[in-house]
């Protein structure tokens, strides 16, 4: 593979990054071949000795789990041609990607499940809780702020839809942590993790996205991991008064109200 290699600097702690696999070939290279790909712009800054493999929905009948972690042995920059050079024709093709080079695939004693049926997305998490956990949600440090968000907003009486499809050309374009329907105008309620949201990638795609939602007619409000966990009245108080200058909740059917 061409461009640049160097070894993975070593974390403080043994740190697994949660990667959300795309399709069971990816599974299967990183067993066969030992490495996986991350396109360079949404490539994690933050140290990371291991990753773990989420499984989605697509990997049936094995889908929504994590089976398998390997640490990581090295990392490479460089074109996706380079790394599938049988595949000139992919749109992709010219474009940068992080290759990381793996150790074999270990087996956990038992998968980890997501039984609450909450979205994944990269994150990091201890290793040692790897082999703990029997749920995506013991996993983390912390519960997962969308779940806590839910929580309050359903607590406040409020009428929501959780993980609202924003649809384009019959495909998805963008997933709302929380879509509330007003009279005069339509709610985005995101919950930004830290560890993700705040990489500058992660940053500016958000402003990108952002701004096509705006132009769109829908207004944002994004809550901090920190303002969700200690101060979710706060972030209540909030979200009324958009709704209020949106002209009050809109008499539609809505899964939580």
């Amino acid at each position: 593979m061409g461009g640049s290699h160097y070894l993975v600097k070593p974390a403080p702690d043994k740190i697994a990054l949660i990667a959300v696999l795309k399709a069971p070939r990816d599974l299967e290279i990183a067993a066969r071949d030992r490495w996986y790909r991350i396109p360079l712009k949404k490539a994690p800054k933050s140290a990371f000795t291991h990753i773990a493999f989420y499984q989605p929905a697509c990997f049936k009948p094995d889908g929504k789990r994590i089976a398998y972690y390997a640490e990581v042995k090295a990392c490479s920059t460089g074109r996706r041609i380079d790394i599938f050079p049988g595949e000139p024709e992919h749109p992709a093709a010219l474009r940068l990607y992080k290759k990381y080079s793996l150790g074999p695939l270990i087996r956990l004693p038992a998968p980890i499940l997501n039984t609450s049926g909450s979205r994944i997305s990269f994150g990091y998490a201890k290793l040692k809780r790897l082999a703990l956990a029997r749920d995506i949600l013991g996993i983390f440090e912390v519960f997962p702020i969308e779940n806590m968000m839910c929580g309050a907003l359903k607590s406040a009486g409020l009428g929501f839809f959780r993980e609202y499809n924003i649809m384009l050309r019959k495909k998805v374009k963008y997933r709302l942590d929380f879509a509330l329907f007003c009279k005069k105008g339509k709610l985005d309620v995101e919950c930004d993790g830290r560890c993700w949201h705040s990489t500058t990638g992660q940053r500016a795609k958000d402003a990108g996205r952002d701004y096509w939602l705006k132009r769109r007619g829908w207004t944002i409000l994004r809550f901090g991991e920190h303002e969700v966990l200690h101060d979710a009245a706060g972030c209540i108080g909030e979200i009324r008064t958009a709704i209020k200058s949106l002209g009050g909740d809109k008499d539609e059917t809505s899964l939580y109200k």
